[in-house]
């Protein structure tokens, strides 16, 4: 008997369904166990408390102002997105999050550039006239960018009718290390001052002269902000020809940005690279500054500090690119950073918590941004933290099958692939057996 080609068809599309439907329910199982469904915000999902210790002068205007501290920083997530304020009524309570910089109000001006010149051996120099007497503090060279591994001292001079220079700043430094590290400063500054006019010298005794293309001035009033210090244990490393300094904040969450390096070492300049590690194992690049000391007759400075990105990683480490000279004694060295707050709109009858913890936690976004903008920094009033509370409603997350039991995926995968496989051979063998019967 001739077994007709729809009938060949129509059975193997039958079989052929049968096996989808079996891969498609095994894969749904296997789906089901890794799949987990995000709650809602509950305090059952942050491990710890502290309360607010609020001050007595408040009202419902009042923004309050909380510096979080290093238990906060330890037990939080590393971005801080899990805070959360919760009154006494365990509602959320819109805050923002501060970070008390440096503020730098900045005015630009445009002085004239006169009588730009320079003396072969012994300086180069112009004077900038700024028209009227305003305040102004802060000189910013435009020198030609394609000169490179540079350093000057320069000489700020003020005067009201160019007869009589008063001295202004002697000592600044300005320089270049871009030819083997991208660290340029060509900023000078000196006391506030209403001159007139501004005699800029460049000392060019002990080097070649700098090519000047121009050169800007402003006035920068600075307000300074709240930081704290850091002394992290440490280990100095030579590798080949780079000093290393390794930094163990002892957890993470501790967010620095400035290192200040103490050495005995004399007349030296390093361009310095900046890393950090959750595990001393793999390292990211977060930034990188110069260093330097000299005591020479032209010129006379120290800077040893380290400014970089900012980072909460429990390792730092800095590395001194010694190129072909001495590596550097270093004896020590010491972190700071500003501090960061919680700011929030206080009730006078009212109480809050501050709580953390929470891995799973995304960021909170709230308007308090546009309110916040409208106060000024004298009219915050500060609150404070209290000791840390592990939370009682708190419920560990509960760890998925596939993360407990690892091995069991790979023996369901084993299963279902058995069980395919014995569809298949019955569907092929009860196949052959039609076709021969027939």
């Amino acid at each position: 008997m001739v077994i007709r080609p729809e009938y060949k068809y129509n059975y193997f599309m039958k079989s052929y369904s049968s096996i989808y439907k079996t891969a498609f329910i095994a894969s749904f199982l296997l789906l089901g166990f890794s799949s987990c469904a995000q709650a809602d915000f509950s305090q059952k999902e942050w491990r710890m408390y502290k309360e607010v210790r609020l001050p007595s002068n408040i009202d419902s205007t009042t923004l309050l102002r909380v510096p979080l501290d290093a238990e906060v920083f330890a037990t939080s997530t590393s971005d801080l997105r899990d805070l959360r304020v919760v009154d006494i009524n365990n509602k959320e309570v819109p805050y923002l999050l501060i970070t008390n910089r440096d503020d730098i109000v900045s005015s630009l001006l445009a002085p004239k550039i006169l009588n730009k010149g320079s003396v072969p051996g012994e300086s180069t120099s112009f004077v900038l006239d700024f028209g009227t007497s305003v305040l102004h503090n802060q000189v910013t060279l435009d020198i030609d960018a394609e000169l490179k591994n540079y350093r000057k001292k320069v000489q700020i001079y003020g005067s009201v009718d160019m007869s009589k220079w008063q001295l202004l700043a002697d000592n600044q430094i300005i320089y270049d290390y871009s030819k083997d590290y991208p660290v340029r400063n060509t900023t000078v500054s000196y006391p506030e001052s209403t001159y007139r006019y501004v005699l800029v010298k460049i000392i060019d005794t002990e080097s070649a002269p700098v090519r000047v293309l121009g050169a800007s001035a402003r006035r920068d009033v600075y307000t300074s902000g709240s930081r704290l210090s850091y002394t992290p244990t440490f280990e100095v490393v030579e590798v080949g020809k780079n000093t290393e300094i390794v930094a163990d904040f002892g957890q993470p969450g501790i967010l620095a940005d400035r290192a200040l390096i103490t050495t005995d070492s004399k007349n030296f300049e390093r361009p310095v690279n900046v890393y950090s590690s959750p595990d001393k194992k793999t390292w990211d690049y977060i930034g990188g500054d110069g260093i330097y000391r000299y005591k020479t007759r032209e010129l006379s400075g120290d800077k040893t500090s380290v400014a970089y990105g900012g980072s909460g990683a429990r390792y730092v480490k800095l590395v001194i690119l010694n190129q072909d000279n001495q590596p550097l004694h270093v004896t020590g060295v010491l972190f700071s950073g500003y501090t960061r707050a919680v700011a929030f709109l206080g009730e006078p009858q009212s109480s809050y918590r501050l709580f953390y913890g929470n891995e799973k936690a995304g960021y909170a976004s709230y308007d308090l941004e546009q309110i916040y903008r409208n106060f000024k920094a004298d009219e915050f009033i500060s609150g404070a933290l209290g000791v840390e509370h592990l939370n009682s409603e708190y419920v560990p997350p509960v760890i998925p099958l596939s993360e407990r039991a690892p091995w069991i995926l790979g023996v369901m995968l084993g299963i279902v692939a058995l069980l395919l496989g014995l569809v298949i051979f019955r569907v092929v063998r009860k196949t052959a057996s039609v076709i021969e019967t027939q």
